[in-house]
């Protein structure tokens, strides 16, 4: 491919863009534009590559920062637990109460055996090892041979399982190890008044899948961040995504990215008409032999698109998205939470990204994926998907519940054990990060650095 000189001034701006759909409303916070320029310099590889940074990590940002744990439709019923970790931090997430959701650190008080490998539902927690058992508020319950523990005895409520801070947010819950801690919600800087109009509570995972990729956990997610990739990794993509057109804003400890659907890329030579636009984007969208018709005179292929998701959507969902903005409907408008959240606020493209790393392992992470979608408040909750675990090599094709999301994961994780192996090439001691479209990585790692006091 021949890519076209060209510079960001000679593109359509995403808000010019949004300017000529017409249709329902655009949210005002849709509207904002808050571009930030963080300099040039190289970013050091050590960061990706050094087991001590990753150990710097578990000190000052791990222990210490707000982190998703869990979803609130994971637990649904009292007794339904999950389990989190996080290096060498292990946590149940349970649901004590019809309302109430607590984290404990996941250890017996007796010897320090875990209470729960796995998700599951209890009344009580027991330890496997000598049967110590706790309530699911965490207290002491009961033990073999009480008599021969006086110190339990003496103070009952010291032998209760360690509490770990826990907060709920848009159905998310998440836990700090940090008692003094700021409240979750100053964690979140714009999202809690951006996503008034995205609700999460109102959405339920037809799809929620983990994988281990052979990458450290911010190159992964770093990948996601930008869409300056989409030209040599979705190359299928560019007949109808505004790739270069991307609007990134930065925000204080979050970040946005507005990548519009149902136009051509700046990369490919003028020409393509509307009609051109509209049958590879319909086709893509469309489930496999679908007829697609011919668009329409004197209609753009963004709002044909939009019309085509809001009727497939209200059939598949039930909901009304008559008021629903066509951005809304058919762009990838995908936030940033610090250090590892990345919520969507899209209605068919509902993800929610989870980085982390993988144990001590600077070379790997654990990468969780769950694709959300509204449902009618006013209806039951529908049952959201249980974990699908792959194996490295196995294709994100294998869960059909992503949709056209699998091709594309394939296609950039195909990137990512070679990324991780060339950052270890002699000769490369720092990354390169473009001015704008790969700011937010930049602005990530100014906030990292803050958190590690570097």
């Amino acid at each position: 491919m021949t890519i076209p000189s060209m510079a960001r001034s000679t593109m359509v701006p995403v808000q010019d863009i949004l300017d000529r759909d017409g249709g329902p409303a655009i949210p005002p916070v849709l509207r904002e534009e808050a571009p930030r320029s963080l300099g040039t310099g190289d970013i050091g590889v050590e960061r990706y590559t050094s087991r001590e940074f990753l150990e710097l990590e578990y000190e000052k940002l791990w222990s210490r920062v707000w982190q998703w744990a869990a979803t609130e439709d994971e637990i649904p019923e009292v007794g339904d637990h999950t389990v989190y970790e996080i290096g060498d931090r292990n946590v149940i997430v349970v649901r004590s109460e019809p309302d109430r959701i607590q984290a404990f650190y996941n250890s017996c008080q007796h010897r320090g055996r875990l209470l729960a490998d796995a998700p599951g539902s209890t009344n009580a927690f027991v330890c496997p090892f000598h049967a110590w058992t706790y309530g699911l508020d965490g207290s002491l319950k009961s033990l073999p041979c009480e008599w021969d523990f006086p110190q339990v005895q003496a103070d009952r409520k010291r032998f209760g399982l360690r509490e770990v801070r826990c907060e709920r947010y848009g159905g998310f819950v998440f836990v700090n190890f940090d008692d003094d801690a700021a409240p979750l919600l100053e964690s979140l800087d714009v999202v809690p008044e951006h996503f008034k109009h995205f609700p999460l509570d109102h959405r339920f995972a037809i799809a929620n899948v983990r994988k281990i990729v052979p990458i450290n956990w911010k190159a992964c997610m770093e990948a996601f961040l930008e869409s300056y990739h989409v030209i040599a990794t979705h190359i299928q993509a560019l007949d109808f995504t505004g790739d270069a057109n991307t609007q990134y804003d930065i925000w204080d400890t979050s970040s946005r990215l507005i990548t519009v659907t149902g136009v051509p890329s700046p990369h490919l030579p003028e020409g393509s008409t509307e009609a051109d636009v509209f049958a590879v984007a319909a086709a893509a969208f469309a489930p496999p032999g679908a007829e697609i018709p011919p668009l329409p005179e004197g209609v753009t292929a963004r709002s044909v698109l939009a019309a085509m998701t809001r009727q497939m959507l209200t059939a598949q969902l039930g909901l009304d998205l008559s008021k629903t903005s066509d951005t809304e409907v058919i762009d990838s408008i995908e936030y940033f939470v610090f250090p590892n959240w990345l919520p969507w606020a899209g209605v068919a493209q509902g993800l929610q990204y989870r980085f982390r790393p993988n144990g001590m392992d600077p070379d790997s992470c654990i990468f969780d994926v769950k694709l959300m979608l509204p449902y009618n408040p006013e209806g039951p909750r529908p049952p959201s998907a249980p974990l699908r675990e792959l194996k490295y090599e196995e294709s994100f094709t294998a869960v059909p519940e992503l949709g056209l999301f699998g091709e594309i994961f394939d296609q950039d994780f195909g990137n990512m054990a070679a990324l991780q192996k060339g950052m270890k090439t002699h000769g490369k001691a720092g990354l390169t990060f473009s001015d704008y479209q790969e700011a937010r990585i930049r602005h990530f790692h100014q906030v990292l650095d803050k958190w590690l006091e570097l």
